[in-house]
């Protein structure tokens, strides 16, 4: 079998693979070494789209195409909440606009090769790495892994799942007022788990609207495009529209204590666990993960010394929120509109953001029923302990 030698492998070419080659070859950390970028389909299609709040600059500002400083929560019974946002924006950037930006800046560089390949297995020593495809061996000294497989769950960890579909619509007449977005609305029925809203207006006439559910398993894809449309029926009351884009995706919510590092392998995205365990965002922590792998080279020559965004305290609270979910003492529609209700929406931002003190989190806990997550907590404490004994 042919071996083929390189510094680099990016194993998966998706948000988190490309964030990090881009980035690094835009600061000229890899301007010297020798890249291959492996992944089973290079081909990109608009597959997602990634929407996040933020309150400083980011490295991808650019390709967002819509950004909102106004947001609104809608509860089950249908109040509706103005969240005060403080200094946060949500923006969306649609994945076809990354893929074709990033991949149109990488592929003119002339030191990185791309591979269309399924990779069967990835092996690390301290020396270096050995990524094995179907026809071709790999070797090289830094391996970035992207590539997510569910992991094995152990009896103790949650493993829900955050399904989702979405729908661009264009309609007839204005709908929503465009500057102001719907971050949750539950004004759907909740026999499926946790369900809400997201209604982006893009423009007067474009609104992009995905029905999303916390759940540990997926519906049929009719009941998803039911959801939609019952809600675009009966509560925007609009019947007439073009749907002009669709989209699904799945994002794993669980607890488990993903490996970050292993010898030379270093992995990244969800499987790196940049995933945060209790809202399924992702993007946001990938980029702080690309920082420090990036500032680490700059200092040391090597991708090791990393500050992990998601540590030990947000830990426990994505296991003490997992498992009140999973339980149904406390029902998700119910927590997050007492969340709401109770919290600026700046300081629970700041809080799924693994950036708020204990003083933060004492004022988001107040706002939520005690005994479903001093229970919940206590087991959180007991399971992270168990891991460092």
């Amino acid at each position: 079998m042919k071996v083929t030698q390189c510094d680099i492998i990016i194993s998966g070419a998706g948000m988190a693979g490309l964030s990090l080659l881009y980035r690094a070859m835009k600061d000229k950390v890899w301007a010297d070494k020798k890249i291959i970028v492996i992944d089973s389909k290079l081909e990109k299609t608009n597959d997602k789209t990634w929407s996040f709040w933020k309150r400083s600059d980011g490295p991808f500002d650019f390709l967002a195409y819509s950004t909102w400083r106004k947001l609104l929560f809608f509860n089950n019974g249908g109040r509706k909440i103005q969240l005060d946002c403080g200094p946060y924006v949500y923006n969306s950037i649609r994945s076809i606009d990354f893929y074709e930006h990033v991949l149109g800046y990488l592929k003119n560089c002339t030191n990185i090769n791309f591979v269309e390949s399924v990779i069967i297995s990835i092996d690390s020593n301290p020396d270096g790495c050995t990524l094995l495809t179907e026809d071709a061996r790999y070797q090289c000294k830094y391996a970035f892994n992207s590539v997510f497989n569910k992991p094995e769950i152990k009896k103790d960890d949650q493993y829900m799942l955050q399904h989702f579909k979405g729908y661009k619509i264009k309609t007839k007449d204005p709908l929503l007022d465009s500057t102001v977005a719907h971050l949750m609305d539950f004004r759907t029925s909740q026999e499926n788990g946790t369900s809400f809203i997201y209604a982006l207006p893009i423009k007067a006439d474009e609104i992009f609207i995905e029905y999303t559910i916390f759940s540990k398993s997926l519906l049929k894809q009719h009941e998803y495009d039911l959801k939609i449309r019952t809600y675009l029926s009966d509560t925007l009351m609009c019947k007439d529209y073009e749907v002009l884009e669709e989209e699904y995706g799945v994002i794993p919510m669980t607890d488990y204590e993903f490996t970050r590092r292993k010898e030379n392998v270093i992995n990244i995205g969800s499987i790196g666990g940049d995933t945060r365990g209790s809202t399924g965002y992702t993007f946001v922590n990938t980029q702080k993960t690309v920082s420090e792998i990036i500032n680490s080279f700059k200092q040391y020559g090597h991708p090791f010394s990393l500050k992990e965004s998601i540590g030990f305290k947000e830990k426990l609270y994505d296991t003490t929120l997992l498992n009140v979910l999973a339980k149904s003492n406390y029902e998700g529609h119910e927590l997050f509109s007492d969340l709401f209700s109770g919290t600026k929406a700046s300081v629970v931002f700041s809080f799924l953001d693994a950036e708020t003190t204990l003083v933060d989190d004492l004022k988001i806990m107040r706002s939520l029923k005690v005994m479903p997550f001093l229970i919940a907590f206590i087991f959180a404490i007991k399971r992270q302990l168990s891991f460092r004994s």
